[in-house]
């Protein structure tokens, strides 16, 4: 599987966003829907090559009155036309 590593690991520049202030100030955003088509190039429309499940869904208060919120997915694929499982992602954090 480091094909699909290697051909997806390079973000392009025009789908960073550097992100200015806060705890994440110097850090980079990817867009999210760079990544969409990441997987969909790789293997297939949604639902077909790949799909995803939210798992769970929170938010949590935070310092100063800010409200965090909180995603879990999971992540499934198909590699060589087999379901390759489960791979668990966490993200993104939204703060309001």
């Amino acid at each position: 599987m480091l094909e699909i590593y290697d051909a997806v690991r390079a973000v392009p520049e025009n789908a960073k966003k550097l992100i200015s202030g806060g705890r994440l100030n110097g850090k980079t955003d990817i867009n999210p829907m760079w990544r969409i088509k990441a997987l969909t190039e790789r293997f297939g429309p949604c639902g077909i090559g790949w799909k995803y499940t939210i798992d769970r869904q929170w938010t949590e208060l935070g310092a100063k009155g800010e409200t965090a919120a909180f995603c879990n997915i999971s992540l499934y694929i198909k590699y060589n036309g087999e379901c390759a499982g489960l791979c668990g992602a966490y993200g993104p954090k939204l703060r309001h």
